[in-house]
């Protein structure tokens, strides 16, 4: 697909790479120079994307979305742990708006009927942030052991990728002027297991989803009534306990 359609809205702010290593190395460069929020770095092939914690991040050319936008949240320095949170509300009301029922999955996933949909990996060069979606979008060709769906699996029917990176962009750039108290009550509202008992790792603890802190770490209620606080690790559903 040639750039064209998406510079209809993007403008001088669209940068357009055919192939990349990595989009969010490619927005990195363009925050350390100043570019300003609203910069977008958009490629059809991704060769080297990467989620949290160095995990890959596979997204079949033509098909999904990989892009990373240049943000400068109106939050203090401390408070901009919530950029992850704020792109998943971000990416569930671009979806919402096309029939969809996305939910966050803490810290940086959103997921379709419990699938991930799609995957934010956040980063903070200097001044500025860049936050990184990789988004499915159309088709279904997924590793094999990777519980991924896209948006045209569950809905039934293919999407124009213009019409979602400009839905999500547009969410992107609004919810980053939002209050944090905001955005964590909307994130509370789509929160994948919210009050149910997940599975902490890799320590392996359980507990029921009780909140969320002040800057958006998971509040989990452990044993007998022992609160925990975390801001690390991977989450999922606990499998229920034998008796």
């Amino acid at each position: 697909m040639s750039p064209e359609g998406w510079r209809q809205f993007l403008a001088e702010r669209l940068v357009w790479k055919d192939r990349t290593g990595s989009t969010n190395d490619d927005a990195r460069e363009l925050a350390l120079g100043g570019a300003p929020a609203g910069t977008v770095v958009v490629a059809e092939e991704q060769t080297a994307g990467r989620g949290r914690k160095g995990a890959q991040w596979f997204c079949a050319p033509g098909e999904g979305l990989a892009f990373s936008v240049v943000l400068v949240p109106q939050w203090p320095r401390e408070q901009w742990a919530w950029t992850a949170l704020g792109a998943g509300v971000a990416v569930c009301e671009a979806l919402e708006q096309v029939g969809l029922e996305p939910e966050i999955k803490w810290p940086n996933d959103v997921l379709l009927e419990g699938r991930k949909v799609c995957g934010i990996l956040v980063e903070s060069p200097g001044a500025r942030v860049v936050a990184g979606i990789g988004l499915n979008v159309n088709g279904g060709s997924f590793p094999e052991g990777v519980a991924a769906v896209s948006m045209e699996q569950m809905a039934g029917r293919s999407f124009q990728r213009e019409g979602i990176l400009e839905a999500v962009w547009r969410a992107l750039l609004e919810v980053s002027g939002r209050q944090v108290e905001e955005i964590s009550a909307a994130v509370w509202e789509r929160l994948a297991w919210r009050e149910e008992e997940v599975e902490i790792l890799p320590e392996g603890r359980r507990g029921r989803i009780v909140g969320l802190g002040v800057h958006g770490e998971l509040r989990v209620e452990c044993g007998s009534g022992e609160e925990l606080l975390t801001d690390a690790g991977s989450l999922r559903r606990a499998a229920p306990s034998s008796r």
